[in-house]
């Protein structure tokens, strides 16, 4: 039985049958979305924390207590570029389909960074809406720097991207480098997938939506992927 379990039961008078589908009654969340906190496969969101704490009787830090456990993470050495790192045990360990990696091990706050894992893309960063974080991810704070959030590839029209288990860590950007991989929202609002391509003193982009990017000058860059996690 886990921390969350333990207070699961305690919060139920002892019993901690039935204790899921009654918090998810008072949370209006559905039964699966408790045994995903339960098993630890998914976080739940600060919205979802700051109600559980008035719940339980608790304050904010020891409801995320609650939800704390030891990262072990594998990831290729910094001068090799992560391109094939992958999801395993329930988000909790990433590998990399390289011969030259190490392992390091996080276990708390202070070695890691909270990312939030998003359903679609903030249309007013840096205001992300509650019912848009999906679940928030520790990633090491060496590795998350200039991140702010991650996304499925297919969300944001990568055209080779496969569906759910491929996605970028994005950080907001208006004025991308030459080779960047860029997000591009049109005046209507759409999305393109661009790569930085700078010819003499003008920049242009090479698509990667599967669609040709017909005139840059109405497009704004809103971010770039700073990396991509694709799995085997």
């Amino acid at each position: 039985m886990n921390k969350f379990e333990k207070q699961l039961e305690k919060w139920n008078h002892g019993v901690l049958r039935g204790a899921q589908a009654k918090l998810a009654k008072a949370l209006n969340v559905s039964t699966a979305t408790t045994a995903l906190w339960a098993t630890g496969k998914r976080r739940p969101s600060k919205g979802y924390i700051a109600q559980m704490a008035r719940l339980f009787g608790l304050d904010i830090y020891q409801v995320i207590k609650l939800f704390e456990m030891p990262v072990s993470v594998t990831y290729p050495r910094p001068e090799f570029a992560a391109q094939t790192l992958h999801e395993e045990k329930d988000a909790a360990l990433y590998q990399a389909n390289l011969s030259n990696h190490y392992t390091e091990e996080t276990a708390g706050p202070s070695n890691s960074v909270p990312i939030p894992f998003l359903d679609k893309l903030p249309a007013n960063y840096p205001q992300i809406p509650e019912e848009t974080i999906l679940e928030w991810w520790s990633i090491p704070r060496r590795y998350a720097s200039g991140i702010k959030y991650i996304i499925r590839s297919q969300d944001i029209g990568l055209h080779d991207a496969i569906p759910e288990t491929d996605l970028c860590f994005i950080k907001p950007c208006t004025t991308p480098d030459h080779g960047q991989i860029t997000i591009l929202a049109d005046v209507q609002g759409n999305l393109c997938i661009g790569k930085a391509v700078r010819k003499q003193n003008s920049l242009s982009y090479q698509s990667l939506s599967g669609g040709k990017i017909k005139n840059i000058h109405n497009y704004q860059a809103i971010g770039v992927i700073l990396r991509r996690i694709k799995p085997y």
